[in-house]
């Protein structure tokens, strides 16, 4: 088996049917496996799968556990999977036919890790919300301890991504009651293994954003706190390994990424939170725990870029205590705008 495609599936009814038919208009029309894994529940979505596992046997397969939430689910994937490379796909997104082809190629031309495609967050109008990680021509970057920090800046989630199964080989996905942005920490985690990846030149992935559920209405104290010890635990754990310092530093700049910008911007969201008192909280936690962000630099990898740029804005905003006014502007404009600008 070549590929593996893995998807969570959760009342995904509405979707699931247009994420299947979108990976089987492969242009790759055999060796592959899509494995749709859930919890064993009464879930609409699983009749549908089934139709669909009728129609292609072996290709298309439902798998089913007691309840494990996302995290889970993608785990199962992980350990039922086959393929010499490993997808990762959520239930409401699409991608292209030819998304399987063009990051195969990408891996076996450049002989990297994985591969990463442009993408668009999209909404259920029809809207495009963003476009990300597009690049002219076939991109490839070697990780060495001068630029490790890039790995930071790219986005956290596992889809829209094509890994060789080596990269992943016995890596989980933290797994909790209620999902807490574990695919962040997975993704932190296998940076280390990291030696090379290539960027594919082609808009292969489309994110389904619901506007009717706002920026992220189920955000939460408990899951932030808990995020917030998920990526304790990974520091902890690079320690454990005798990590140099160059991967100690990328996790500090993940820090300020992902808790320092990212999640407060969710839970700006939540009415119930009081966004000053959060952000101030926000900057107790990386002083005790990843104290390297305030030496971030406007260029971590010795280039500049965008992403840097707004990262250090980011920093010099917790120095002067106003990230709780930038990110109210920053949500704002958002909204406004009708775009996703990501950190």
């Amino acid at each position: 088996m070549k590929f593996s495609i893995i998807i969570p599936v959760y009342f995904s009814h509405k979707y699931i049917g247009s994420c299947l038919d979108s990976l089987l208009a492969q242009t790759v029309t055999d060796d592959y496996e899509i494995l749709c894994c859930g919890d064993r529940v009464e879930d609409p979505s699983h009749k549908i799968i089934e139709e669909y596992a009728k129609k292609h046997p072996g290709k298309v397969q439902l798998h089913l556990q007691e309840g494990r939430g996302p995290s889970g689910a993608r785990n199962l994937g992980l350990l039922l999977s086959k393929g010499e490379y490993i997808m990762f796909v959520d239930a409401d997104d699409g991608v292209e036919p030819s998304i399987l082809a063009d990051c195969e190629k990408a891996l076996v031309d450049t002989d990297a890790d994985f591969a990463c495609v442009a993408f668009e967050r999209v909404t259920v109008a029809g809207k495009r919300r963003s476009l990300e990680l597009f690049v002219p021509e076939t991109t490839v970057v070697d990780i060495t301890p001068e630029n490790v920090s890039k790995l930071a800046f790219l986005p956290p989630a596992p889809w829209g991504k094509m890994f060789r199964r080596s990269l992943l080989s016995g890596l989980t996905f933290p797994e909790h009651p209620k999902s807490v942005y574990e695919d962040c920490i997975f993704t932190l985690s296998f940076c280390p293994r990291v030696k090379r990846y290539v960027m594919v030149p082609k808009l292969l992935y489309h994110y389904l954003v619901h506007d009717e559920q706002g920026i992220q209405t189920s955000a939460s104290l408990e899951k932030a706190e808990k995020f917030r010890s998920d990526m304790v635990d990974l520091q902890k754990s690079f320690e454990a390994e005798n990590l140099t310092e160059p991967y100690m530093k990328m996790l500090d700049i993940a820090a300020l990424i992902h808790v320092g910008a990212s999640d407060v911007h969710r839970v700006a969201e939540n009415p119930e939170v009081n966004l000053r008192r959060f952000c101030a909280g926000v900057k107790t936690f990386l002083n005790e725990s990843f104290p390297g962000w305030r030496k971030i630099k406007l260029r971590p990898y010795g280039q500049f870029a965008s992403s840097c740029i707004k990262l250090w804005i980011a920093k010099q905003c917790y120095r002067l205590n106003i990230t709780w006014i930038a990110i109210k502007i920053f949500n704002w404009k958002n909204k406004v705008l009708q775009k996703e600008v990501s950190w």
